[in-house]
């Protein structure tokens, strides 16, 4: 059976947003760093999104919770 799901717009708080500003501002003094292996920016840019990624999905997730997960 399908899972019926209702339109909800889904919103950061302010804390979610804080962290989020948090993680950028780490990326930007990575760059700072000197570069010790060809990979590094990448793999650490990866684990920022994916950080980010579990952050930005809270509203998301809180919406479905709301509406009763249905």
């Amino acid at each position: 059976m399908a899972a019926k799901l209702i339109m909800r717009t889904a919103r950061v708080t302010e804390q979610e947003a804080k962290v989020v500003g948090l993680l950028a501002e780490a990326w930007n003094e990575f760059l700072k760093l000197p570069i010790e292996h060809p990979m590094a920016h990448q793999e650490f840019c990866t684990a920022i999104h994916g950080c980010q990624d579990k952050i930005l999905a809270r509203g998301g997730r809180r919406a479905i919770n709301e509406s009763g997960g249905e």
